[in-house]
């Protein structure tokens, strides 16, 4: 008969199995000693077991951090390991050693303020003494370094802390999450002729932008933003094209929010970064009041799971969606099955990474071909007729992130897409820093080019959409029309 103290240590037993592995949870379950090394592996995997869905995708460093804290004071307290001290001067006392792993699992050494920072976007490093930050669209050079690549090498572990893979000779390039959610891909020092190891850390605002920063920013014009909020009210398919870190998921974002929130949404990312629950009154618990489930897809490497993006689009169709979102096509099985969505009377939205709105449909049409056996004319036809507007967004060399291009797809003639083009953006100069030709400033204006086509014109009309919000886009542009970056005077928006 067991009593209740053999009983709880029976449980704590059969959890540390669970967290660790059982030839691990024998080990500390009889207080053997154990290197500082160890114990942090123990934790870790620790950390892996007890992470939840919910504490991976939490946005908010700090919190995520706290909740790091309660799972190593967890691991700390229930098994009570026993731990030489690196020094050799004794073993670790329990507060003490909860603080050395906290240090070591939650802090990132000389890229800790970097990982802080809301306003740095990307973190880089190419070896020890190399590391680069993006902030505000523009790269600088970080002040501190890691003190040998042994330093880095743990900071690299760190940041896959609570990922199943590791980086090691037999598998020298890693894409992971952090603790915090950001993406980070990182290299082994085996495939450098330089011996050093490397990383990137790509992160996600916490907040979202809003389209009055971006109006500020002067990423579009108040009339461009006119339009563009009126593409997803009207039922109108979209893609956002441009180069990586334009800021086309940015965009996206705002714009799916302008879709009627009783219209089912579906998207499908890989990182999940766009913030779509819009709550009653905006506040942080309120009742939710748009209809929208959101996937996050496997990596395009990892076949061990049927999460991935085509089979969830596929899926995605079962589900009633109005309208659906892959957050990127990759593929030609997802543009083929985007394509599909579209013809099935789904609407869409998506990113390509294209050089511009003509390229970007044939980047549909090559990629599109490549898994289907329909005549290309037939092919280019049909894309054309699915995908209603292309908007091209760019990041310049000043750092400033712009909407390029607004084009109305009008259909194809033979191999050729009829691209109907609104807006531009015209660059006329540099203003460059005295003395070093260093770019302060991209001088330029958006322009409208263009006016909607009849077909539009009628889309908008049965979505309910009122003629007055739209016909300035029926007249042709004249030379004398400005376009500015103020609301006031404005009240096509509801916030």
């Amino acid at each position: 008969m067991l009593n209740r103290g053999q009983i709880s240590e029976m449980q704590q037993k059969v959890m540390l199995n669970k967290a660790t592995g059982d030839s691990d949870a024998e080990r500390v379950a009889r207080h053997t000693m154990m290197s500082f090394e160890e114990v942090l592996e123990l934790c870790r995997k620790s950390i892996t077991k007890m992470a939840t869905n919910a504490f991976r995708r939490e946005q908010d460093p700090a919190k995520k951090r706290e909740i790091t804290k309660a799972y190593i004071n967890e691991f700390v307290d229930t098994h009570k390991p026993v731990v030489q001290r690196p020094d050799g001067r004794g073993e670790f006392d329990l507060n003490s050693l909860k603080n050395a792993l906290i240090d070591e699992i939650t802090h990132y050494g000389p890229i800790t303020k970097a990982m802080e920072d809301p306003t740095i976007d990307e973190i880089r490093a190419n070896g020890p003494d190399q590391i680069f930050v993006e902030s505000m669209g523009k790269t600088i050079r970080w002040e501190q370094n890691f003190t040998d690549r042994e330093h880095m090498e743990r900071i690299i572990s760190k940041l896959l802390g609570v990922s199943k893979v590791r980086l090691t000779p037999k598998n020298p390039m890693v894409n992971a999450r952090t603790i915090e959610g950001y993406r980070v891909n990182a290299t082994h020092a085996d495939i450098s002729p330089y011996d050093v190891p490397a990383f990137v850390i790509r992160k996600f605002n916490k907040k979202s932008i809003t389209y009055k920063v971006m109006l500020q920013n002067e990423t579009f014009s108040v009339n461009m933003l006119r339009l563009l909020t009126l593409i997803p009210k009207a039922n109108l398919s979209w893609i956002t094209v441009g180069p990586t870190g334009s800021g086309k998921t940015t965009l996206n974002e705002i714009l799916i929010k302008e879709i009627n929130p009783l219209m089912r949404v579906i998207t499908i990312e890989n990182p999940s970064e766009m913030r779509l629950i819009r709550r009653e009154g905006d506040k942080e618990y309120g009742r939710v009041i748009n209809d929208v489930l959101q996937y996050e897809c496997v990596p395009d490497e990892d076949d061990s799971s049927p999460a991935t993006m085509e089979n969830l689009l596929i899926n995605a169709m079962r589900q009633s969606p109005h309208w659906i979102g892959p957050g990127e096509l990759r593929s030609p099985g997802e543009f083929a099955t985007a394509l599909r969505a579209a013809q099935t009377g789904h609407y869409f939205f998506t990113t390509l990474h294209a050089e511009g709105d003509e390229e970007a449909i044939y980047r549909f049409l090559t990629a599109y071909l490549m898994v289907s056996n329909e005549p290309a004319e037939l092919a280019l036809r049909n894309i054309c007729n699915a995908v209603k507007f292309v908007i091209f967004q760019e990041k310049l060399a000043d750092g400033s992130r712009k909407v390029t291009s607004i084009s109305e797809v009008l259909g194809s003639e033979g191999l050729k897409p009829k691209i109907n083009q609104i807006y531009k953006f015209i660059c006329e100069d540099v203003e460059e820093e005295e003395g070093t030709h260093r770019v302060l400033k991209i001088i330029g204006r958006h322009k409208r080019v263009g006016v909607i086509s009849e077909r539009v014109q009628q889309m908008m009309l049965k979505a309910g959409i009122k003629r007055s919000r739209f016909e300035f886009l029926t007249k042709e542009p004249s030379d004398d029309e400005v376009e500015v970056y103020s609301l006031d005077g404005y009240h096509d928006f509801d916030n």
